[in-house]
């Protein structure tokens, strides 16, 4: 049945189904490089499909997205007969992954001269279809599924132009659907970008107040202080003001389905434990091994992989019980605030670890490497609770924008699921 799931209150009526070939025309496209782009000048843009896969959204406005020029002049003379215009759609011909076939629309062309390039199959509508209606649809899994059977390679996936025209368009008959549907897309997208741009933005805060609240490289006093506090920080190894355990190699075997949670290196991740159910592994239970118990407010730190240097979380008390499993460390102190230290870590750890040269393929961290970290401590356990306090704060904003994001993200997945069919 060619009708949505979901559908704006006062239309109704089956969805018009098309061959691909009846819908659109080709437009001839470029094979210019890389090396023949650039972004400071030129007579004419050029549209390469790695920016179709990874930059470029499903509208591409030329007036607002950065689009490389052209260096060579004589090419615009060439393509000429190519020209882009508003409403046309460039689709990626060649991907590492299913993502072939992504497109975007063009729109708010005016005077610009622009061309398809490089891996890309540039079409432009026959028939008249309301501005950015094929962009969303053409980029929602129902049709995308459609590609995925006639991809073709292994290392290397692509579409070819003649495969394409073996997929089928589907469209409301009523022009005003089709514009709601675009308009209804393009301003969750805005809402996405602001609440985006908000997020980045505290990142940014956060970051820049970790400089200047924790004394910089060689210095003894920090930058900016709470009022009230004076005197030198003194610079410690971090296993001398805190205790470092490393977990038991638990035999993987024996884990259980259900028990007591174990720590290993792939739930520690970027300022949280991840506890979901494809990677959650259990053991029986935690006699005999009271000392691998974690308790609130441990600090955890990922000892092997990519992620090292960039993986540490807190535990809390939603975490427990859980016990520590080999190739993770756990920082545990009681003289020293807990937030104090995890917000240190967070500013200086990933630089401090690329400076620990590694002898295998696989980056590791041996337990001394962290022992040996160095941390400037304030003598004051006011200031370090104040410290502590105020970047915890810091980070309940920034993962209350982070949900906010999230969920608007699985609005718009949900509705390309359900509007389109």
């Amino acid at each position: 049945m060619s009708t949505p799931k979901l559908r704006f209150k006062g239309f109704s009526g089956e969805w018009e189904e098309k061959d691909f070939n009846k819908v659109f025309m080709n437009i001839s496209n470029n094979t210019l490089s890389r090396a023949e782009l650039n972004y400071n000048f030129g007579q004419a843009k050029n549209i390469h499909y790695g920016d179709v896969l990874i930059k470029f959204g499903e509208l591409l406005d030329i007036e607002k997205e950065e689009v490389p020029f052209i260096s060579n002049n004589d090419f615009v003379t060439k393509f000429k007969s190519s020209r882009l215009q508003n409403g046309d759609v460039i689709i990626a011909d060649a991907a590492e992954d299913e993502m072939v076939g992504k497109c975007t629309e063009i729109v708010n062309i005016k005077d610009e001269v622009v061309f398809s390039g490089l891996h890309t199959i540039a079409v432009r509508p026959i028939q008249t279809f309301a501005s950015k209606y094929l962009g969303y649809y053409m980029n929602s899994l129902l049709y995308h599924n459609q590609l995925l059977r006639l991809l073709q390679g292994t290392k290397v996936l692509s579409i070819s132009k003649s495969a394409i025209k073996n997929t089928e368009i589907y469209s409301p008959k009523d022009f005003l659907e089709q514009t709601k549907i675009g308009n209804y897309f393009q301003n969750l997208d805005k809402l996405i970008e602001q609440k985006e741009k908000k997020y980045q933005k505290l990142r940014q805060f956060k970051k820049a107040m970790l400089d200047k609240m924790y004394p910089k490289n060689g210095a003894t006093t920090p930058e900016l202080r709470f009022k009230g506090f004076s005197g030198e920080w003194e610079e410690r190894k971090l296993g001398e003001v805190t205790d470092l355990l490393t977990g038991n190699p638990f035999a993987s075997k024996k884990f259980v389905k259900k028990g007591v949670f174990l720590v290993r290196g792939m739930n520690v991740k970027r300022g949280y434990l991840d506890m979901s159910k494809d990677i959650s592994e259990y053991w029986v239970s935690s006699n005999g091994l009271e000392i691998y118990l974690l308790k609130e407010d441990d600090i955890l730190i990922q000892m092997d992989g990519a992620l090292i240097g960039k993986s540490y979380a807190k535990v809390q008390s939603k975490n427990l019980p859980a016990l520590l499993v080999q190739r993770v460390t756990r920082i545990r102190n009681e003289k020293i605030n807990s937030e104090f230290i995890y917000q240190y870590i967070q500013r200086d750890f990933l630089s401090y670890i690329a400076t620990i040269k590694t002898e295998t393929a696989v980056p590791h961290l041996s337990l001394n490497d962290i022992r040996n970290f160095q941390i400037a401590i304030t003598p004051s356990i006011n200031e370090q609770t104040k410290i502590g306090n105020y970047f915890q704060q810091l980070d309940k904003l920034i993962n209350l924008h982070q949900s906010e994001l999230t969920k608007l993200k699985n609005i718009k997945k949900a509705s390309l699921e359900k509007m389109f069919v």
